[in-house]
């Protein structure tokens, strides 16, 4: 029997036999270079910038604008052991809408420690303005007097007078004045009361009631 030669090449049927010899493989693609995916990272960026940009812009422009408060700070009146602060909070029982103006509300101190222990409207029986309120504040007669001698002098207030108050015995009353911003003038008369002592305490526990008064000038005078 006729053996057959395995060492033998057999031809490959096909397209691919060229004169007996095994076809060459096709050729590979040419070999393309790395692809950069920085611009594609710069494009991302931008997209994420130009969000969070609007993002903020949008938060911004739906918040309330907020009110900066700064706490002025007490000031030490010569001649007294007494600290001055702003009275405007103090005096908000008898203030009203632009009455009085700002100018004369905020030419106003009360010493630090005053308690407030109510106020008076005396406007409808004046026919102008005219509402004070009444305070305690721990220290002597004189230093109440001292305090607003140098206080209404110094924001710009025109002392008129310093002597006894009207009907209150014992009383020594401080009267300045001042132009409103209003176009009216006004007055401020702090009433500093005899000081008191508590039955059986220290002497040092003394208390002095005062009231800070304030009208507006009638033009008849």
């Amino acid at each position: 029997m006729p053996t057959e030669d395995l060492d033998t090449e057999s031809p490959v049927a096909g397209n691919g036999a060229t004169n007996g010899h095994s076809p060459r493989p096709a050729p590979l693609p040419p070999a393309r270079g790395n692809t950069s995916m920085k611009p594609a990272m710069i494009v991302l960026g931008l997209a994420v910038g130009i969000l969070l940009l609007f993002g903020v812009m949008a938060v911004l422009s739906g918040r309330q604008p907020t009110t900066s408060t700064t706490s002025t700070p007490a000031v030490r009146v010569k001649g007294t052991s007494l600290l001055a602060v702003p009275a405007a909070s103090a005096l908000k029982p008898i203030e009203r809408p632009d009455t009085p103006p700002g100018n004369i509300v905020n030419a106003l101190t009360v010493p630090v420690g005053a308690v407030a222990r109510g106020h008076t409207d005396n406007t409808t029986s004046a026919g102008q303005y005219d509402e004070q309120m009444r305070f305690t504040v721990g220290a002597s007669q004189d230093a109440v007097v001292t305090f607003y001698r140098a206080e209404l002098a110094a924001k710009g207030w025109k002392i008129e007078s310093v002597g006894p108050a009207t009907d209150k015995p014992g009383s020594v009353e401080v009267l300045a004045e001042k132009a409103g911003d209003d176009g009216w003038y006004w007055e401020a008369g702090a009433i500093a009361s005899p000081t008191t002592f508590p039955s059986g305490g220290p002497a040092t526990a003394e208390t002095t009631p005062f009231t800070l008064r304030l009208f507006q000038v009638s033009d008849e005078t």
